[in-house]
């Protein structure tokens, strides 16, 4: 009898210029729920990538129920009922959820596509996680935290042996999260084996049974969740002890930069008036789907539909029409879907910091090399971003080190107004406060910051100004945040 469903031995994998993993091990037992922890780089996405088939490993080997295996593609290990959900969305926009949940495992009747089963096992699939939706709508309508529920919900319909979640809760809202963990505790009841990769300690500690901690590649500690502290594993993820983010007051100019007067988009928002000062940290806080988001996206330019409404910069009445207008009144934008819209996946670290900056680092009518050279070597010591190398493709980076580039890249520019959607989403611990740190010294430099953020601590951490959104329009102001408890801005948001 074996003992584990899965067991990894002795795994090394290497790529130009560094060691991602040196001879790892990892034990999964049947029906547990085991977290999978550690900085970005530490090499946790390597494992899983490994595992899954999508990299092949230098050194080491796989046991499933006691037997070798090795999956030389992610087809084989679907074969073995090994189902990863990624952290990043990769759904079908144009498809109906439907047949996004059974894309590529197709429910067939005389060699064709039974439609009826399809819809009919695809609301069933999302009745498992709360989610009741007409399935055969395209899934693009959907917010992000119902597209991570269809994601999920595909994984599900290979009716896995082992499922992967990488950040699974990262877009979710507190009851969708308390659905998937109900939906997770008894698919580990019918002897489901799960990996939860996460970054909120809060739930690994709520959810799994056992732990394994890594940090630069290696794995340095395997427990029993209730057996370990959230800051012993903090400080094990770090290898030095993790000081919380703290809130720091700030004396803020009065001088107004970017001013919104009546914004609305008819059926999405409506009536949005505010202000950010020079130098202002403005969070924004609200529920998932609140409209957060395009409120913001359509005020930096990037709108189908005409809004209604006026913009004024420096109390000049301007016309942003698209991100180009933007940039050049100064301001940057950083995603929250950073793998679609922040970086270029194909072209190195260097060439994505300096991407808005090509106009300032020309020199006749060529790139200032040894320039673009400096700005980049200096941004990468400042922001520690972990990488080979300058020259390394930037999709070959972990998700917080692309984050840091992105950032780099709006603070290279020379920026007077920086709005960051999620700035630390699936960022790990230690890079969150330098995130937090650089946020803060650019609004001392004067710099216009507004932070959209599910996270409330993280609000109440930066916030000189909270603004609520509530349902597409603004819910009240928070203005003494140090007063301020988390319970004070949930009240807004559902009020």
């Amino acid at each position: 009898m074996y003992e584990y469903v899965v067991e990894m031995k002795g795994i090394s994998k290497s790529f130009p210029g560094t060691k991602a993993l040196d001879d790892v091990a990892l034990q999964l037992k049947k029906g547990e729920i085991h977290a999978l922890v550690g900085e970005n780089g530490a090499g946790k996405s390597t494992l899983m990538n490994i595992l899954t088939g999508q990299i092949s490993m230098d050194i080491g080997e796989i046991f499933m129920e006691g037997k070798p295996v090795r999956f030389s593609s992610p087809k084989d290990a679907l074969k073995k009922s090994i189902v990863l959900v990624p952290q990043e969305l990769n759904l079908v926009p144009e498809l109906s959820i439907a047949e996004n949940i059974f894309l590529g495992n197709e429910i067939l009747k005389i060699r064709l596509i039974d439609w009826k089963s399809t819809c009919k096992e695809a609301e069933k699939l999302l009745e498992l996680l709360g989610v009741h939706v007409d399935v055969t709508q395209p899934v693009k309508k959907l917010s992000a935290a119902y597209q991570q529920l269809v994601s999920i919900a595909r994984a599900l319909a290979y009716s896995p042996k082992l499922l992967i979640l990488d950040e699974p809760t990262a877009v979710l809202t507190k009851n969708e999260k308390e659905n998937l963990f109900k939906s997770m505790r008894k698919l580990k009841e019918n002897g489901t084996t799960m990996v939860f990769i996460s970054h909120h300690l809060d739930e690994v500690m709520e959810l799994t049974d056992r732990v394994t901690i890594m940090r630069d590649g290696h794995v340095v500690k395997v427990v029993n969740t209730n057996e370990i502290t959230k800051d012993e594993m903090i400080n094990l993820m770090a290898g030095k002890k993790v000081e919380k983010t703290k809130r720091i007051k700030r004396k803020v100019s009065d001088e107004i930069f970017f001013e919104v007067r009546n914004l609305t988009r008819k059926g999405e928002f409506e009536d949005i008036s505010f202000h950010v000062k020079k130098g202002e940290i403005l969070c924004v806080a609200g529920l998932v789907g609140a409209g957060r988001t395009e409120i913001f996206k359509c005020a930096f330019g990037i709108t189908e539909k005409e809004p209604g409404g006026k913009i004024f910069i420096e109390g000049r009445e301007v016309n942003i029409k698209s991100p180009i207008d933007a940039i050049k009144y100064g301001i940057g934008y950083v995603s929250e879907e950073r793998r679609h819209d922040g970086i270029t996946p194909n072209m190195s670290v260097m060439e994505n910091m300096i991407l808005p900056s090509y106009g300032e680092l020309k020199k006749y009518g060529l790139i200032d090399y040894e320039k673009a050279v400096s700005i980049t070597n200096d941004y990468i010591q400042s922001f520690r971003i972990k990488t080979p190398s300058r020259d390394t493709l930037i999709k070959n980076l972990s998700g917080g080190n692309q984050q840091k580039v992105i950032v780099a890249r709006w603070m290279a520019k020379g920026i007077k107004m920086l709005i960051l959607d999620e700035p630390t989403r699936g960022i790990d611990v230690n890079a969150k406060g330098e995130i937090h740190q650089l946020i803060r010294e650019l609004a001392d430099k004067g710099v216009a910051v507004v932070v959209i953020s599910s996270e409330i601590e993280e609000v109440l951490a930066l916030a000189d100004r909270i603004m609520v959104i509530q349902r597409g329009k603004i819910g009240g102001y928070i203005n003494d945040v140090d007063m301020t408890t988390q319970e004070d801005v949930l009240k807004v948001a559902f009020q």
